[in-house]
């Protein structure tokens, strides 16, 4: 009985999310603007809500519990930094990208560069999207349930692959009926899922804990519970922290099209700056749903190693390189401590994050597609009704393409390092052209379309020379010498990928540097607009005063108070 009332729950939640999906799409498909941003029509709060459960995704929510079970709370540091990268998109980023009507990243390089810029990051960006972010949600999602909810007893591959079609099918549904309107209310109804399964999961994995949260002190790792780890620690040093706060996390939060374009559609500039304010308060709650869960899970295997819990949560951690499953450890927490007949609610919650993600991520991907290569490249003359079908046809293609593809990431190393190593390659070139494009006027179009073709490759090559530590041979010729001593790698960890990643940003900026100087910059009458500028710390002049207690700088820095408090007392 309470297996089937578990199915059954399921059942409701998805059907519920299609119900929301259809009411609040409803004559949205009238305008492409309205469709794929509703633009001007969403207030601060449903912004901030989708903000929030669209980055709690599958490598968050699956991918960081397994993470925090092996090393504890150094990832909490993710979610630390937000009064940086927040703030760059408050009062940098989103004012650049709502005053000249921005719809899509790549728009902002064919406009501040060229179209040849435009072009090719609108390519690589689609191709990241599905491979990299859309592959890994669905195959998370999928794990989670087959996990919990096999639908077929004994052939977890069966069901792994039809639970990969029922979420594409409902994702796929809601998102295409609705666009942008559907997917943002839709996440507003997620989020407070996320958050009330979090906390139930929470409450369960406590009762489990013979001597309560201080058995996360007898976890046999003497950093387990620090913020702050040495030079050597893995996979979160110290300098990892900052070599990766502009590349990887700045385009993570300012210039990654499924999470900003959240904000497009918001009413005012003044409810966009309010709806990250908003967000930032609830990403002080993600590390108690998305970290602590499995370092709860590991404090409860150490400690009671023989209880049929700390049994089930032994995932191999210390059985050698290649057998700790970390993707497992949320999944088998809630088969484990929640009771059948409430598992259905639990997964329904979880599954929030998940669902939100990939409507965002399908939403975004068509209107990618739909603006940057079929409006640029096929039909430059479509009408919104045109647009509006190739958006909902490119969102079909898209569930059909990530049935097949998604499960390929279990041979891959599992979602954490699938996602944070596929993601350090893209990003970090990305959020180079974007700042030294929007801060710097000299920068030119060569040099940003170099650092853009080139960027991807010098990462990987630098990843390899950096672990291999040896010179690049081909054919008994050297190609690159070994520059970078053995003793440096070692001392200063450059082998972890963050830092390798940071130290490839300085190389990319330093290249766009020299190549700017060599070439020709845009005229600058043309490009001022797309540049930063101290009035663009301000609200535009068009907008209504607010009062001292409706400011987002009042709240912003408030909550950046409140960051700085808890890194000083718990670091």
């Amino acid at each position: 009985m309470g297996l089937t009332l578990d199915y059954v729950t399921i059942a409701v939640y998805f059907v519920a999310l299609l119900g929301v999906g259809f009411l609040t799409g409803r004559g949205k498909r009238a305008s492409s603007d309205s469709y794929f941003l509703s633009k001007g029509t969403l207030p601060w709060w449903a912004i901030g809500a989708a903000f929030v459960a669209t980055g709690m995704n599958t490598e968050q929510l699956i991918g960081q519990n397994g993470v925090g079970y092996q090393s504890g709370l150094v990832m909490a540091n993710w979610y630390l930094i937000v009064p940086v990268v927040y703030g760059a998109l408050i009062y940098f980023f989103y004012p650049v990208y709502f005053r000249n009507n921005i719809r899509t990243m790549p728009e902002y390089l064919g406009r501040r560069f060229n179209g040849a810029c435009q072009n090719v990051f609108a390519v690589f960006l689609i191709v990241s999207y599905v491979l990299m972010n859309l592959a890994v949600v669905f195959y998370g999602g999928a794990v989670l349930l087959s996990e919990v909810f096999p639908l077929v007893a004994g052939n977890p591959v069966a069901s792994l692959w039809m639970w990969l079609t029922v979420l594409a099918v409902v994702a796929g549904l809601y998102t295409m009926y609705g666009g942008e309107t559907s997917m943002v209310y839709g996440a507003f109804i997620q989020f407070l899922l996320i958050f009330a399964a979090g906390a139930a999961l929470l409450a369960l994995a406590y009762r489990a804990m013979p001597g309560g949260l201080g058995d996360l002190c007898k976890v046999p790792d003497a950093n387990y519970l620090k913020l702050i780890q040495p030079l050597c620690a893995n996979p979160i040093p110290w300098h990892a922290i900052l070599l990766s706060v502009f590349g990887l996390h700045l385009y993570y939060s300012c210039i990654n099209q499924s999470l900003v374009q959240r904000g497009f559609g918001a009413k005012s500039e003044w409810d966009a700056r309010m709806a990250i304010v908003f967000a930032g308060a609830f990403v002080l709650l993600r590390p108690f749903v998305e970290i602590i869960p499995g370092m709860m899970a590991r404090a409860i295997h150490e400690v009671n190693p023989l209880s049929v819990a700390g049994q089930a949560f032994d995932f191999g951690l210390n059985a050698g390189p290649g057998i700790y499953a970390p993707d497992r450890v949320l999944p088998k927490m809630i088969s484990v401590l929640v009771p059948t007949g409430l598992r259905g609610l639990m997964v329904a919650g979880i599954l929030a994050g998940v669902m939100s993600t990939i409507s965002a991520l399908l939403n975004s991907i068509s209107t990618l597609f739909t603006y940057d290569v079929y409006k640029k490249w096929i039909n430059s003359r479509a009408d919104d009704k045109r647009l509006v079908m190739i958006g909902s046809l490119t969102t079909l293609t898209l569930m059909v393409f990530s049935i097949g593809y998604a499960p390929q990431i279990q041979r891959m190393g599992g979602i954490f390092v699938y996602f944070q190593t596929a993601a350090s390659y893209f990003a970090v070139p990305i959020a180079s052209v974007f700042l030294m494009g929007m801060f710097w006027k000299r920068t030119t179009p060569a040099a940003a379309l170099t650092v853009i073709l080139c960027g991807i490759p010098c990462g990987m090559l630098m990843d390899w020379y950096i672990l291999e530590r040896q010179p690049l041979e081909v054919g008994g010729v050297t190609l690159i010498p070994q520059i970078i001593p053995t003793s440096f790698v070692e001392a200063w960890n450059t082998k972890n990928i963050f830092v390798c990643s940071g130290i490839n940003q300085l190389l990319l900026m330093l290249l766009m540097v020299v190549v700017s100087l060599f070439t020709q910059p845009r005229i600058e009458s043309e490009i001022r607009p797309l540049l930063w500028s101290v009035s663009k710390f301000f609200l535009p002049p068009g907008e209504p005063k607010q009062s001292l207690f409706q400011r987002a700088g009042l709240w912003f820095a408030l909550l950046s108070l409140v960051y700085f408090v808890i890194y000083a007392v718990w670091h």
